[in-house]
């Protein structure tokens, strides 16, 4: 697994002409901006934040997509409990 790893930042950093360290650095901020959108929709969707402190936040976009995403489950498991 780490090979891998180490094989793609490699590759990546060949790829874009940086050094692997600035990919490294890359990865983990977009890692930590993904949880933390993760939070805070999750914030959002459990009533702990209101819609318009996550459009803030995330944006107006994420933040009806994230809507969308949980109306389709909710459909599903709707249609789930009907069938």
């Amino acid at each position: 697994m780490a090979t891998d790893l180490t094989e793609r930042v490699q590759e990546i950093a060949e790829a874009r002409g940086l050094p692997e360290s600035e990919i490294l650095e890359l990865a983990l901020e977009r890692g930590v901006e993904d949880l933390w959108a993760d939070l805070i929709l999750s914030r959002y969707v459990n009533d702990e934040i209101d819609r318009e402190t996550a459009i803030d936040l995330l944006g107006r976009d994420r933040v009806k997509r994230a809507e969308r995403e949980v109306q389709a489950v909710e459909d599903d498991v709707r249609w789930g409990l009907n069938a």
